[in-house]
């Protein structure tokens, strides 16, 4: 009978970071805190992470591995659909909303601790455009749904929406439908 791995020592301390960024703010995020989250001894923290920037970094990794792993299903799930790469955005922010993805604020806290940690962001939302661009006849019309749906994302992480989940249900559900409408791009024949 094989035991079942459980999370490893740099697990545990990615999800130290992210509950206490989470809970607690970017500004309580120190190695401090992750070895008391843990118990772990501040060595072992530092032998994974050897600085805050290190381990933000990892927090942004593992914060773009799970978008991206849950991006891929809903992607498969929407092969063949008109703009998949977009409509999958959506369901992945469907799934922050419901809480069956947690991304807690680690790229603000990155980009307030410091902008150049946000490298890897830029480079996959570089990815995820080029994709959406090559899906539509109307790129414009991508864009001002998917800045949209981060415009939710920050209402969301802050708390901000004047009427709660609800309404940024309501919205998401509106840009849903509005991306299923927008027709795929044609492919033209090469003559």
């Amino acid at each position: 009978m094989t035991k079942k791995a459980g999370p490893t020592t740099k697990d545990r301390i990615l999800a130290a970071a992210m509950a206490i960024t989470y809970s607690e703010g970017a500004r309580h995020l120190t190695i401090d805190a992750v070895t008391v989250k843990t118990g772990l001894s501040k060595g072992g923290v530092l032998y994974h992470f050897p600085s805050k920037a290190a381990l933000l970094e990892g927090v942004i990794a593992h914060c773009l591995l799970q978008i991206r792993t849950r991006l891929d299903i809903h992607l498969a799930a929407l092969a063949g659909c008109s703009n998949p790469t977009l409509r999958a955005m959506i369901c992945v922010f469907r799934d922050v909303l419901e809480e069956t993805l947690s991304l807690p604020v680690a790229l603000l806290a990155a980009s307030a601790e410091n902008p150049a940690l946000l490298a890897p962001v830029r480079a996959e939302f570089k990815l995820m455009w080029q994709s959406m661009k090559s899906e539509t006849n109307d790129p414009a019309e991508s864009f001002v749904i998917w800045s949209a749906l981060e415009g939710l994302y920050h209402f969301d992480v802050f708390d901000l929406a004047p009427d709660g989940k609800t309404q940024l249900i309501e919205c998401l559900t509106r840009l849903e439908t509005m991306a299923s409408q927008m027709p795929r791009k044609e492919v033209q024949n090469g003559i």
